[in-house]
């Protein structure tokens, strides 16, 4: 099979994939192609050592995002009659769409707002200090020495508890506020492919090798490459 074979095959084989999904496929394999007929091997031989179209084709959409991959999957490869059917089931996508969002919403706001609350009640009962000597004063003033005692003791209770509470709250406020860009990772990777890590490159080892994109997770994986040349 030639090069051109090849990425005319993959490019079948991808059809139902997002357009930008796709040529960045076919522009990895056409580079990676390239890369080994440069290296000496004849143009067959480098086809044939990327393995499988399907299989390649394959692990490409498995790399997509879940909501991505689900379009994609519902492609019927006519962009009018997508539209229809895009048009006539919008009573049922639309409101599911919106439901998730708001509750994906809610979820966020709600952990942000058990994170203030914490702080307010900790602001309040480190508040009843200055709060009881005001109290303590008014009700000394008026001849009430042992109930002015009894309500600065209160208060100073409280203060002390909010100063403890302090670090408790700044240690749990700090893992909430972790879960949120968590939870908000989590919302992103439903959409958008989390971009790879670059892997170290070994300057003694040649950038192209024949068993660069034969059966590893590199083979079938574009961005990766992208990310390895970037490094």
């Amino acid at each position: 099979m030639t090069k051109q074979e090849f990425l005319a095959a993959l490019e079948r084989a991808l059809a139902k994939l997002p357009h930008a999904e796709t040529q960045q496929a076919i522009a990895f394999y056409d580079e990676a192609i390239s890369d080994r007929v440069e290296d000496g091997m004849s143009e067959d031989d480098a086809v044939a050592s990327l393995g499988d179209v399907d299989e390649i084709a394959r692990q490409i959409a498995s790399e997509i995002p879940p909501i991505p991959r689900a379009i994609a999957k519902a492609n019927t490869g006519s962009r009018t009659l997508n539209i229809v059917l895009l048009a006539l089931f919008s009573p049922v996508w639309v409101p599911v769409a919106g439901a998730l969002a708001l509750a994906a919403l809610c979820i966020y706001l709600a952990i942000w707002l058990i994170i203030a609350a914490m702080w307010i009640l900790v602001v309040i009962l480190i508040g009843m200090g200055p709060l009881g000597l005001f109290v303590f004063a008014n009700i000394l003033a008026r001849g009430f020495a042992l109930s002015s005692f009894f309500a600065l003791g209160l208060c100073l209770m409280a203060c002390g508890a909010g100063l403890l509470a302090t670090f408790g709250v700044m240690g749990v406020s700090k893992q909430l506020a972790l879960l949120t860009r968590d939870f908000a990772r989590w919302v992103r990777g439903l959409f958008v492919k989390a971009n790879p890590v670059p892997a170290p490159v070994d300057v003694d080892t040649p950038a192209n090798t024949p068993g660069d994109l034969s059966g590893n997770s590199s083979s079938t994986s574009p961005a990766s490459k992208e990310g390895a040349l970037d490094a």
